[in-house]
């Protein structure tokens, strides 16, 4: 009788993964995580590398060549000072009154004649007033002495005719020197009157200049460099008149007041 016969055992899968080796974990070069970062460490370090290249090169100083020439050696001297305009005017009145308006400032353009300050003109325009009344007063004077003597002169004339044809008998020599007498006198208070127009023509003319100098015009073209004055001010005038405006005439062309170092002004010259 044939004895069975055991055929081989197959181990399960499990214990043939675990023969293999299946269950263990990889290795660490078989990973993918490692390889990323030394790939992203390589890209951070090739990045840094190029940046700091980048900014060498910036850095880097700039050098500028250019032949040897011979030349002079220019000595700078530096000092402070002041900008100033080649002329200016001081701007001031001729009157004594009260600042009514003030119609320009600071930095402001000016043109020659243009009004600046304008005073009070009611006692200026009183004054003109008042003389342009003495004037017509003095010629209605004037007209009626002029009157006087063409009397004074047909009455002494009638009466040397008079005394012509009668023989000097009238009239009498007392009438005569009467009648010229009075035309002296006539002619003497026409000639007086007549000064007293002139007087008063001279009078008025100098009112009325007085009247326009009420508002305080720009001498020159300029600018308007300072200003000292205010509305309701009041201005004195005298032999030293204040200054209201300076005005600069060209700010084109300026003048340049410097204090320079002793040592430093035999190295200053023209130009």
């Amino acid at each position: 009788m044939t004895e069975p016969v055991n055929a081989p055992s197959t181990p399960p899968p499990a214990d043939i993964g675990q023969l293999l080796g299946a269950d263990r974990p990889p290795a660490w070069w078989r990973r993918p995580t490692p390889w990323i970062i030394l790939a992203l460490l390589l890209a951070g370090g090739a990045a840094l590398w190029w940046w700091s290249g980048r900014q060498a090169e910036r850095q880097a100083p700039v050098y500028v060549t250019t032949p040897v020439e011979r030349g002079d050696i220019t000595l700078t001297v530096t000092a402070n000072g002041t900008l100033k305009p080649t002329r200016s005017v001081a701007v001031g009145s001729e009157l004594s009154g009260t600042v009514n308006r003030v119609l320009v400032d600071v930095n402001d353009q000016v043109t020659k004649g243009q009004v600046m300050v304008e005073l009070d003109r009611s006692k200026f325009q009183d004054t003109v007033n008042r003389s342009r009344a003495a004037l017509v007063a003095a010629q209605a004077a004037l007209t009626q002495n002029e009157a006087t003597v063409r009397e004074a002169r047909a009455t002494l004339g009638r009466y040397e005719e008079v005394a012509r044809l009668s023989g000097g008998r009238v009239p009498s020599a007392t009438e005569l020197d009467t009648a010229r007498a009075t035309l002296a006198r006539a002619i003497a208070n026409a000639d007086n009157t007549r000064a007293q127009v002139t007087q008063a023509r001279a009078t008025l003319s100098t009112d009325e200049t007085n009247l326009s100098k009420a508002s305080i015009r720009a001498p020159i073209d300029g600018v308007v460099l300072a200003r000292s004055v205010d509305p309701g001010n009041a201005v004195a005038a005298s032999l030293q008149a204040v200054t209201l405006f300076t005005v600069g005439e060209d700010l084109h062309h300026l003048t340049l007041e410097a204090s320079v170092d002793e040592a430093d002004v035999g190295s200053v010259q023209k130009g």
